[in-house]
């Protein structure tokens, strides 16, 4: 049994990812992203890195639309097109920062959470 002196403290790792594509949200979020997909350069490739669907503010999510929608393109950037069912994909140019608790043993974010866009970075600048 645990004293009432006893604290969980929950270790998070910081990420600098790449966008490279999103997925619509349903029900309020509808024509907003409900998750977007990060990924991160290795050996000159861009490698999935998991879906991130929490931590915007509705501004930010508005905000994040935007920049989206403008830089849509047809193709999927990610080295290996990930399993995400209605995918939208973009252009890489645009580089956040995420919050995540642990790797899976292929590489992808545990539990990663938005924290900010990264206007500072550029997608070369992460190679």
């Amino acid at each position: 049994m645990r004293s009432k002196a006893w604290l969980k403290i929950k270790v998070h790792h910081l990420a600098d990812v790449v966008i490279g594509g999103w997925v619509p949200g349903r029900g309020r979020l509808n024509g907003l992203p409900g998750a977007v997909l990060v990924g991160e350069r290795r050996e000159g490739l861009l490698h999935y890195a998991g879906s991130v669907g929490t931590g915007w503010s509705e501004a930010e999510r508005i905000r994040l639309a935007e920049l989206l929608r403008s830089a849509a393109a047809d193709r999927c950037p990610f080295a290996v097109v990930p399993p995400v069912a209605g995918a939208r994909w973009v252009l890489p140019r645009l580089v956040g920062e995420v919050r995540y608790s642990t790797r899976t043993r292929t590489g992808r974010l545990r539990h990663p959470s938005w924290h900010r866009l990264r206007p500072d970075l550029t997608p070369d600048d992460l190679a």
